[in-house]
């Protein structure tokens, strides 16, 4: 599957994106860095750094996308 991760590069976020990408999913990461690092992702996860609450940002993230998994917040 093609999944998008909101929040993956903080510390839950990017243990999610480990066992999605363990299992052999296509993972996406839409995250804005305020709390989050870009250190926390595999090489193999493509990043989208941009914010949730930015409607254009999420339409694009989510091009091609089967599921979500939103741990993105405040």
């Amino acid at each position: 599957m093609r999944i998008l991760v909101t929040g993956g590069a903080g510390f839950i976020g990017s243990n999610l994106v480990d066992a999605l990408l363990a299992r052999g999913d296509t993972v996406r990461v839409l995250d804005d860095l305020s709390t989050g690092h870009a250190e926390n992702l595999p090489a193999d996860a493509d990043l989208v750094v941009g914010s949730v609450a930015d409607p254009d940002v999420v339409m694009g993230a989510m091009d091609g996308i089967d599921a979500v998994f939103h741990e993105g917040a405040r």
